[in-house]
């Protein structure tokens, strides 16, 4: 199992490789894809599993019900003296989390770009699909990995694991056609961008993030 150290350190070049499969992506990879799946009948346990999973977090009665959970988390881990050595780490996943889900409620109307299904209801044409949509980034991949990644970089031996989570939603978004592939690797290096600084943020102040990723952090 990696250090808390080591997975920080690994973010920066991996935020780099995720930038680049988007940009690749946009370009040659997503219309392809989107146009074959089209084509075929998506194997019904990607809908199912992740819809399990989407009603166990909370996420299917409100899109916002996890995030006031991890946010409440949080604020109950700084008051309660007995959680105390829990708040740090969860009060970086609840900043992460909220940063993550409020930049893809603005960011996504902005980028304005369709789902495949839409996109090739609309022509397919040669816009890459950036036509008054809402679908890059995934909110699927974002909104897991906003929780699991910070979570890993905390306490590598929970946080890690969890990762299988926004993995699966995100291949279950494309296989279903739901998302171009670009759509998941970008939230996926917003998520791991945004997590490699606030983290490198907080621990120059603060002791219990230094003492995880300094030099000889720890798991």
């Amino acid at each position: 199992m990696p250090t808390s150290s080591q997975v920080h350190r690994a973010l920066p070049a991996l935020t780099l490789a995720l930038a680049a499969v988007t940009a690749i992506a946009i370009v040659a990879i997503d219309q392809p894809v989107a146009r074959y799946l089209a084509t075929v009948e998506p194997a019904g346990f990607w809908r199912s599993w992740l819809g399990a999973i989407d009603r166990h977090t909370g996420w299917l009665y409100w899109k916002w019900l996890p995030s006031a959970i991890v946010c409440g988390l949080a604020l109950v881990a700084y008051a309660a003296p007995p959680l105390a050595r829990w708040a740090p780490g969860l009060g970086v996943v609840a900043v992460i989390h909220g940063a993550t889900k409020l930049l893809l409620l603005y960011g996504k109307p902005a980028l304005g770009r369709l789902r495949p299904g839409q996109w090739l209801a609309d022509g397919g044409d040669a816009t890459f699909g950036f036509a008054k949509g809402i679908a890059f980034p995934s909110g699927h991949t974002g909104h897991y990995l906003s929780v699991a990644l910070p979570l890993a970089v905390a306490w590598p031996r929970l946080g890690v694991p969890l990762l299988a989570v926004p993995v699966f939603a995100s291949a279950s978004r494309v296989a279903t056609n739901a998302h171009f592939v670009s759509d998941v690797t970008g939230a996926a290096a917003l998520v791991v961008a945004l997590t490699w600084l606030v983290v490198a943020g907080v621990s120059r102040s603060t002791g219990w993030w230094r003492d995880r990723c300094g030099p000889a952090g720890r798991g």
